[in-house]
């Protein structure tokens, strides 16, 4: 790399932790948490420690990173919670004792780094000024997009390194070089196989624009998209390993399928929201919980929230209709916006690009990169700008950007005065781009660079800490909070010593989540690693909808995917032996007695407990049970109808419980002495991925009783004993080994066409 490019990124290096350091430093001169927002309390924050303990007990016994006990009641950790941890970034700082609450000021940081650097790299590689490369990495890293996908950082991890995937498509065309998209491909499904779904179908209107703007024309372009496609293919048998597990184990969820078959939106927020977002930095206005939040955030039927965030500061915005002129390809460059903002503004057409789920933004980051990479060619060359054009858009934009609010308060039937204190931050943004437009059209280059630079520190401080609802927790709280029932496992020894039999005894906990947790999180169970009763957990186990069937309304919480267990007989089915709750708050079960105190609370065992499981005499269909009638599922076998007569044949007359049990890891054991066959429910969430041995035979599984474990068992002592591997690793495997052997072949041909090019010439 030469001399003056060392330079550029060095100078980027320093820019990006300016404005970094804007962001944070309000955070840590106040002692205030760097969490932000709910999810990232309530989801991040906990999954972070569940990581860390999946990771120790890899490191400390061996047992790999299968099955979690503490994500609710239990849950594939490898084929739901990567959807989460496929950043590296998440495992390096796993593997350190660092609090969240700095962890995650350092991973933010890191991921605005790559993006830059990423966006460096891209533009650097298509030949563009140091300084406008510098320019364009700012626009990029500190965009509204990344500025709010910040609060979701596994999301945020994958977008930073969204300019390399196109950097790699980019030698796909111009030099037919193909092993680093192969790489980008593998990378990009292992980052997020759900961003990178989105990102595959846009690829296609990217590959096109670019090949046309390299080639001059789509004459030849059928070769190269096969090819293309052919390398795509190979990159993604290699992230087999990662991806099928984690795609067979999302699709029984229930939050796929629930795509829109509608042409419009039920408001016109949707609309005005994504004009509006190419010159208003939303990042700063929709996530304040306050009324002007309402305006740019639409709440869909299935509570998705939907925001338009494309803003990449003032410049891209006063650029963006020059794309659109005769002289700058504007036939070509209002055919893909129309294609763009169709599938943005069409509900039915955005639910394909959301994974044929509910209509989503997110996609458009895809459409934000490009953007910006159009507007390149300005930013190097502002000659190239018609500046009668400029100023006339810099005042309307201007009169826009501070209108807007007031507009969409008007529309939505919301008074000024609870929107003009924070609407008023967007007079500042007016203000520079004016500015902006004036260095544009004298190609003050240096003016373009700095103001431009305020305006992003601007806008990313309003964004953080300027937002009441991002500065509001202290670092003290947000460490306290999820280690109220003690540190990591302090838990589970005490209650070790509560009764002998523990140490052989499979049990859950209730914690009471008003009075203990004080309504702050559900997912802190995972923070101490307690076998608890409730999570918000978006790639819930799918077994978990078949528990929602016996009682939807003591089971999910305030959202689908929330879940949190008030229901005593329940309880007992799932074997909960203990409730932890404040004094003076009522024993959640139905037959509880206080035994004693965890610190300051109280705690009860029920006395209807059960020992990880045991054989029933009885059974029913879902289509018989009764919801009002709960009892009955700690007396019947409760199953689908086409199990219910195999399921029949095999109970006995007799009731009895596991004598011991024990699970751990990917493992669980157990012994059952019963005087005939029978049928017994284990308090195993069900999945394919377990296998089940009596006896050293392994039996079949059913899923019965609200997702649990059927399993038959026969006269005399059973030992059971089961394992668990997740569903479609085995076939991942082999389709990853397939692709590795494909990647090989390739580069061998590769190396030989080159020596024989070589000799050729």
């Amino acid at each position: 790399m030469k001399k003056q490019s060392w330079i550029s990124l060095v100078k980027l290096f320093i820019l990006i932790t300016v404005v970094y350091l804007v962001i944070i430093v309000p955070y840590l001169s106040t002692d205030t948490a760097f969490i932000l927002g709910w999810d990232m309390r309530t989801i991040y924050s906990s999954n972070f420690e569940n990581l860390r303990t999946m990771l120790t007990e890899w490191k400390a016994n061996g047992t790999l990173p299968f099955w979690s006990w503490a994500n609710f009641l239990g849950n594939d950790f490898y084929s739901s919670k990567l959807f989460y941890f496929n950043d590296f970034w998440e495992y390096v700082f796993a593997w350190t004792s660092m609090k969240y609450t700095d962890a995650i000021i350092w991973m933010t940081y890191l991921r605005f780094l790559t993006a830059g650097f990423a966006f460096y790299a891209y533009s650097h590689y298509n030949n563009y000024k140091e300084d406008t490369c510098i320019l364009g990495s700012l626009l990029f890293t500190y965009s509204a997009y990344l500025l709010q996908i910040m609060r979701d950082p596994f999301f945020a991890s994958y977008v930073s390194f969204l300019p390399l995937y196109f950097l790699s498509v980019d030698r796909c065309i111009k030099e037919e070089k193909y092993g680093f998209f192969i790489f980008m491909v593998f990378f990009m499904f292992f980052n997020s196989y759900y961003l990178f779904y989105m990102t595959t179908l846009f690829s296609v209107l990217y590959f096109l624009w670019k090949y046309r703007s390299v080639k001059g024309s789509l004459k030849n372009a059928f070769p190269s998209i096969l090819k293309t496609i052919g390398c795509y293919m190979i990159g993604f048998m290699i992230s087999g390993i990662i991806v099928i597990p984690e795609v067979l184990s999302v699709l029984k969820n229930s939050r796929v399928g629930t795509r829109s078959s509608v042409l419009v939106f039920q408001s016109v927020v949707p609309y005005l929201d994504y004009l509006f977002s190419l010159f208003t930095p939303v990042s700063m206005l929709a996530y304040r919980s306050s009324s002007i939040s309402n305006l740019y955030l639409y709440d869909s039927p299935n509570h998705q929230l939907i925001a338009a965030y494309v803003w990449c500061g003032s410049a891209a915005a006063l650029i963006f209709p020059q794309l659109f002129k005769k002289e700058n390809d504007g036939k070509a460059n209002r055919i893909i916006w129309l294609i763009i903002t169709a599938f943005a503004l069409i509900p039915f057409l955005n639910s394909i690009m959301h994974g044929f789920s509910e209509p989503s933004f997110r996609w458009l980051i895809n459409a934000e990169f490009l953007f910006l990479v159009m507007i390149l060619p300005f930013l190097e060359n502002p000659a190239r700008l018609e500046h009668h054009m400029l100023q006339k858009t810099a005042w309307i934009l201007a009169v826009l950007l501070v209108a807007t609010p007031y507009l969409l308060a008007l529309l939505c039937s919301v008074p000024f005065a609870e929107i003009s204190k924070e609407a008023s931050l967007l007079i500042p943004v007016a203000v520079t781009l004016l500015i902006i437009s004036f260095a544009l059209r004298r190609n003050k280059r240096k003016l373009l660079a700095i103001i431009s630079l305020i305006e992003l520190a601007y806008v990313s401080f309003f964004t953080y800490y300027g937002n009441p609802t991002q500065s509001a927790l202290k670092k003290e709280d947000a460490d306290r909070y999820p280690v109220i029932m003690g540190e990591k496992n302090y838990y589970n020894a005490w209650s070790l010593s509560l009764d002998p039999a523990n140490t052989l005894s499979f049990y859950r906990t209730y914690i009471d989540p008003v009075s203990v947790y004080w309504s702050m999180g559900t997912n802190y169970n995972l923070d101490a690693n307690i076998r608890g009763l409730m999570a918000y957990d978006s790639t819930y186990l799918a077994s978990t909808n078949d528990l929602v069937k016996l009682d939807p309304d003591h089971v999910i919480d305030y959202l689908p995917w929330t879940f949190n267990i008030q229901n005593a007989d329940i309880m007992t089915l799932v074997s909960t032996k203990y409730a932890v709750v404040s004094e003076g708050t009522p024993c959640p079960f139905k037959n509880g007695e206080l035994i004693g105190h965890f610190a300051l609370y109280e705690v009860y065992q029920n006395a209807d407990y059960i020992n990880l499981g045991k054989t029933y005499t009885n059974i029913m269909s879902y289509d018989d049970y009764d919801v009002s009638n709960s009892s009955v599922i700690t007396q019947n076998v409760i199953c689908h109808k086409e199990d219910y007569e195999e399921i029949k044949a095999l109970l006995g007359t007799q009731s009895v419980q596991c004598d011991e049990a024990w699970a751990g890891g990917n493992n669980v054991s157990a012994s059952l002495i019963a005087e005939e066959p029978g049928f017994a429910v284990l308090s195993v969430p069900y999945d394919e991925g377990w296998v089940v041995r009596v006896n050293r035979t392994t039996v079949k599984t059913y899923e019965v009783n609200g997702g649990m474990t059927g399993i038959p068992v026969e006269t005399g002592k059973n030992d059971i004993e089961m394992q668990f591997t997740p569903t479609g690793l085995k076939l991942g495997s082999r389709v990853t080994a397939a692709g590795v052997i494909s990647y090989v072949i390739f580069i061998i041909i590769s190396v030989q066409r080159k020596k024989k090019d070589g000799r050729q010439a």
